[in-house]
C-alpha cells in the first residue's frame, strides 16, 4: 500500500485498517518479532535481517506525523528510541546508528534503527527491500533476548 490510492490512504491516516495497529503488539506477526514494550512504543525485530541488527520502534497508538503527538508523547517516544538505540549499540557494536522515519507504505509512526558497520558504504542509501536474509529461529531468539536484556538492564 502507498498513497497511490487517495481514499484508502486517508482512511489509513485516520487509523482505519492500519496494518500496524492490527498486529504491532503480537509476539510475532508476518514481518517481525516483539522484543519488548516501552512507555510509548513496541520494539520489534524484523524477520528480514539483511541489515543485521535492524530494529524498529512503533508508536503504540495510531498517529501519522510526529507533530500529532503531545509534547509528553513525543518526548517519551524519542526516549524509547534512544533506549533501544543504546541496546543496539551494546549488542551489535556498530560504528554509527542511523534512524529512519518514513511511513510511505503505512502512515503509522515508527522509527527504524539501522546499525552501521565499517564495511557499509556511508554514501549508500539504506534500502529496506534490497534483499532478504532470514535467520533460524534460535538466531532470532538470541537477538531478542540480548536486546531485551540490554533494554531492561541498561548499562
Amino acid at each position: 500500500m502507498t498513497w497511490k490510492d487517495p481514499k484508502r490512504w486517508e482512511e489509513m491516516k485516520r487509523g482505519i485498517n492500519c496494518r500496524m495497529c492490527a498486529d504491532i503488539e503480537f509476539e510475532e506477526n508476518a514481518h517481525s518479532f516483539k522484543v519488548t514494550e516501552l512507555k510509548q512504543s513496541y520494539v520489534r525485530l524484523p524477520k528480514n535481517q539483511y541489515w543485521h541488527g535492524w530494529v524498529t520502534v512503533f508508536l503504540k497508538r495510531h498517529a501519522n506525523e510526529l507533530f500529532e503527538l503531545s509534547n509528553q508523547e513525543l518526548s517519551e517516544f524519542w526516549q524509547d528510541v534512544s533506549i533501544v538505540a543504546k541496546a543496539v549499540q551494546n549488542v551489535f557494536q556498530p560504528v554509527k546508528i542511523n534512524y529512519a522515519i518514513y511511513g510511505n507504505l503505512c502512515p503509522h509512526i515508527h522509527c527504524h534503527i539501522f546499525p552501521q558497520r565499517f564495511e557499509n558504504d556511508p554514501h549508500a542509501p539504506i534500502k529496506q527491500d534490497e534483499k532478504e536474509i532470514f535467520l533460524e529461529g534460535r538466531e532470532y531468539q538470541e537477538m531478542i533476548d540480548r536486546l531485551r536484556n540490554c533494554i531492561q538492564n541498561p548499562r
